[in-house]
């Protein structure tokens, strides 16, 4: 009898300690354990890939893991957003986030609901839009760009770097803000459009106050006339909206941060939110994002960025559906 219940406690021991190892063995590995992609949907050398390796090299500090950059430019992002959404929900395949994720489902069109199958980790930049003249232009003011549009047969002619672009959006919320006729002249890009500018081929133009654009106002060649934001840019000296007397419905800016597929895992979107937040409070990384023209911007929480982006999906569908905005 004694016997028999030895066997049967060292039986149930046995298959507790098995049931532990494997217990342990399932166990998944802490995050993160291999590298992470940081999937930038721009093409390298540009202001947005030189943000994105700033950040993933002061993150894999934190992480413990390389933050590997993998450019996957065309189709508007649009290739970038669904390589990431394809991989599977755990953390690996991080989108590099800008306004293009608000802007393609309602101009282009994706294959995915921006409102369920992306979660935002974490805000990095705010980038401001600008309004500019050549600096031989006789506008000298956003008050003239208004008075010379209202007395211009047609409105002026004003360039911007793309249709559906963040420089496109500005010159439409100026348009209906300022009841004023303009005469849309879309290049592709922001330098292209400041050749324009500067050769007379446009009248005024609006652009993103980061990268080529910094060293032509430097340079003297361009004129800022407005920050279209009520803050002013410390790396810029342009009045703010306000200050031109330009009405808040103008206000634009644009942005970036970082985003990951829906049902990736809390804790792992808290871990990269607290890398990022560390990554952007390094030295090397403010100035480098300031000597783009753009402004450190963290945010709170992975909460307020997601906020923030749906906030932003609900504006620019609007406006690209008022506006009839079609892809080039």
């Amino acid at each position: 009898m004694t016997f028999g219940k030895g066997v049967l406690r060292l039986a149930f021991l046995m298959t507790a300690s098995l049931g532990l190892a494997e217990s342990g063995a399932a166990a998944p590995a802490p995050y993160p354990s291999r590298p992470i992609q940081l999937i930038v949907g721009f093409a390298p050398g540009g202001a947005a890939d030189t943000v994105a390796r700033a950040v993933a090299e002061q993150m894999a500090k934190s992480l413990g893991q390389p933050v590997v950059i993998d450019n996957r430019s065309g189709a508007s992002g649009n290739i970038a957003t669904q390589t990431a959404l394809a991989a599977p929900a755990d953390g690996y395949s991080v989108i590099f986030a800008a306004i293009h994720l608000a802007t393609n489902p309602s101009m282009i069109g994706v294959p995915y609901n921006p409102r369920t199958d992306i979660a935002m980790v974490g805000q990095m930049t705010s980038v401001p839009v600008l309004m500019l003249a050549a600096a031989s232009s006789p506008y000298k003011t956003a008050a003239d760009v208004v008075t010379a549009s209202r007395r211009t047969d047609g409105g002026l002619r004003v360039g911007s770097g793309g249709i559906g672009t963040s420089s496109h959006l500005a010159l439409e919320l100026f348009k209906r803000a300022e009841h004023v006729p303009a005469l849309h002249v879309p290049y592709r890009g922001g330098t292209p459009a400041l050749q324009g500018l500067m050769s007379g081929e446009v009248d005024v133009m609006f652009d993103l106050g980061s990268g080529t654009l910094k060293s032509y106002i430097e340079a003297g060649k361009v004129r800022p006339l407005a920050v279209m934001q009520a803050e002013p840019v410390a790396s810029i000296a342009a009045p703010t909206a306000p200050q031109a007397e330009l009405p808040k419905e103008t206000f634009i800016r644009s942005w970036q941060g970082l985003a990951v597929k829906a049902g990736t895992p809390p804790q792992v979107i808290a871990r990269l939110h607290d890398a990022l937040n560390q990554a952007l409070q390094q030295p090397a990384v403010r100035a480098r994002v300031q000597a783009l023209g753009m402004e450190v911007k963290p945010s709170a929480a992975p909460a307020d960025f997601q906020k923030l982006y749906v906030d932003e999906l609900d504006r620019w569908s609007a406006l690209i559906r008022s506006a009839n905005i079609k892809p080039q």
